[in-house]
């Protein structure tokens, strides 16, 4: 019983490695647009290849999102509002510089609500 229960926790706590990791897109509707159509200016060196993760929920902690990770490329994404519009704009920097964006809890979800009040 102790070999079974064992190897089940094995295969719990390994199942997750071989998933592919989630790439952060903008909903659809949006339009993502580079801001630098070549090379940023002065672009510095990054860790490895941009990449996204999602972090859970924790029982004690903040709500879970996107993460997204050694960014060279930026970009920004236009989120207009539906129905109404109030001609103002108003841009929104997530958190993090340009190696880590808490893109979701810092970004999106400031966007999608700023679109409900008729702000581009």
């Amino acid at each position: 019983m102790k070999t079974l229960l064992f190897a089940g926790c094995v295969v719990f706590a390994f199942g997750g490695l071989s998933a592919q990791t989630p790439a952060w897109q903008p909903s659809p509707g949006h339009t993502e647009v580079p801001i630098w159509p070549g090379e940023p200016p002065d672009a510095q060196p990054v860790a490895g290849p941009e990449e996204s993760h999602w972090w859970p929920t924790a029982p004690t902690g903040p709500p879970g999102g996107f993460t997204v990770d050694h960014v060279s490329r930026p970009t920004i994404t236009v989120y207009s509002p539906e129905g109404r519009n109030t001609g103002a704009a108003m841009v929104v920097f997530p958190g993090g510089g340009y190696q880590d964006l808490a893109i979701d809890l810092e970004g999106t979800e400031v966007c999608d609500w700023l679109a409900t009040k008729g702000i581009t």
